[in-house]
């Protein structure tokens, strides 16, 4: 049986796409490493009541949330002392050039579009599990080597 090395959060409010997240997961082996949740409030009551032990390796947040936008979300997430060493990568269907440069300014690593195809979705899912993996770690964490930045 694996041990977890790893905790991914992934902050998306559309089920289609949670779903598709789960079959990717799945699919490279790690579904029981990944926790979904709708927005962004769901996802700080969460932390709020976990153990720093517990803290996810990688936060996945959606550029299109209710409720709150994702760049307010981000930047709750980096000001709080408690998270701000958490990566946070933006995945999202799409953001204008003006937004993606907020986000990255405010601290995520990057700003990805969802894949269309589900070999995209799973390349994608590879690299957020190498992502989560490297900081679980404590190492440097690896850049993106597909070509769907958004």
């Amino acid at each position: 049986m694996r041990t977890t090395t790893f905790k991914v959060v992934a902050v998306e409010d559309d089920e289609d796409d949670r779903m598709l997240l789960d079959e990717a997961f799945k699919e490279i082996g790690y579904e029981a490493d990944i926790k979904k949740m709708p927005d962004g409030d769901v996802l700080f009551d969460y932390l709020g009541k976990i153990g720093k032990e517990l803290y996810p390796s990688l936060i996945v947040l959606d550029n299109s949330l209710p409720r709150r936008s994702a760049l307010d979300v981000l930047v709750q997430l980096k000001e709080n002392k408690d998270y701000n060493h958490i990566p946070v990568v933006i995945y999202t269907t799409i953001v204008s050039p003006h937004v993606k440069e907020q986000l990255l300014a405010a601290g995520a690593l990057s700003c990805l579009q969802k894949g269309g195809a589900m070999q995209e979705i799973v390349e994608n899912v590879k690299w957020f599990r190498e992502i989560a993996e490297a900081q679980a770690a404590g190492k440097q964490l690896p850049r993106y080597k597909g070509n769907t930045y958004i």
